[in-house]
């Protein structure tokens, strides 16, 4: 059996990163909202992937990151048609509702995605 203590402080770690990464004001929206955004496992893995870069990153790198963090399985494990369908799905929801919420800056059609940027209250944002 495994440490299901160590696995829950895990989370809540992870958690709580992620809580850090979005700006205040979306946090104080409708609670519908933030659920929304919070929602998605790829999601999370997402915003808390671009919270660790300093970089802009290509599409293609961040789906790869994305799909080895989601099946916890390493990069090389991981098939072009997984990497692929993670990629469309990243263009086609993550990145413009991330967008959307002002978590970061992202068009369609951007090959490279730019890390999210510090805000003055420790977290990140939009800078807005």
């Amino acid at each position: 059996m495994g440490d299901t203590t160590n696995d829950e402080g895990q989370v809540l770690v992870e958690l709580l990163r992620f809580l850090e990464a979005i700006e205040p004001g979306t946090l104080l929206s409708t609670s519908d909202s933030v659920f929304k955004l919070l929602g998605d496992e790829q999601r999370r893995h997402l915003v808390l992937y671009l919270v660790e870069q300093d970089t802009p990153t290509p599409l293609s790198r961040v789906a790869l990151d994305i799909t080895s963090r989601c099946d916890d399985t390493p990069y090389t494990d991981v098939t072009p048609a997984e990497q692929e369908r993670t990629r469309f799905r990243l263009e086609q929801e993550h990145l413009p509702r991330l967008a959307d919420y002002g978590v970061l800056s992202w068009s369609y059609g951007d090959d490279m995605v730019e890390p999210i940027p510090k805000t003055p209250f420790g977290g990140v944002g939009n800078g807005a």
